[in-house]
C-alpha cells in the first residue's frame, strides 16, 4: 500500500492526488514501490536546524531527504524549505507550484538512486525533474 503525505504544504498549491499518481508511476517504472513517503514543508529556521544537526552544514537549503528505503520499497522523509522554494521560484522565473513539484520529484529520484554531485549527474537529474513536471502538468491538465 502506498502512503504518500504532504504535510504543511501551502493551501491550494498542490494537486496531491495527481502528484501521488505520478510519484507511484515513476517509482513503478524503475521497479520500486512506495511504502511511505512523507513530504514536510517547513520554515527556514527548522531547515537550518535539520541541516546542522544531521548533515553538519551551517546553511539553509531547499530540500533534505532522509531515505530509509530497503531493496525496492521506498520509505523516506523529505523536508522542503518553504522560503527557499519561493526564492528558487523567483530566481528561476517560475511558479512556486512548479518549484514545489521539482523538489518533490528531486527527493523521489534520490530515493531511486539518482545522484547530483557531478555535472553529468546534475544534468540527468534536471532532465528527470523536467519530465516529471511535464507528467504532472498532463495529469492535472494545466501547466505547473
Amino acid at each position: 500500500m502506498q502512503n504518500i503525505k504532504f504535510i504543511g504544504a501551502p493551501k491550494h498549491l498542490l494537486n496531491e492526488g495527481a502528484l501521488s499518481s505520478v510519484l507511484v508511476h515513476y517509482a513503478s517504472c524503475e521497479g520500486y514501490t512506495i511504502g511511505a513517503l512523507e513530504y514536510n514543508f517547513i520554515d527556514s529556521e527548522k531547515m537550518y536546524s535539520l541541516n546542522k544537526q544531521h548533515l553538519n552544514h551551517l546553511t539553509d537549503t531547499d530540500i533534505i531527504t532522509f531515505d530509509y528505503s530497503e531493496e525496492k520499497a521506498i520509505t523516506a522523509e523529505v523536508f522542503i524549505s518553504k522560503e527557499m522554494m519561493a526564492k528558487n521560484a523567483d530566481t528561476y522565473s517560475q511558479t512556486i507550484e512548479k518549484e514545489a513539484v521539482r523538489l518533490i520529484s528531486h527527493a523521489l529520484f534520490h530515493c531511486l538512486g539518482y545522484k547530483d554531485k557531478s555535472s553529468k549527474e546534475k544534468d540527468i537529474m534536471r532532465r528527470k525533474e523536467e519530465d516529471f513536471i511535464f507528467s504532472v502538468s498532463r495529469e492535472t491538465k494545466q501547466d505547473v
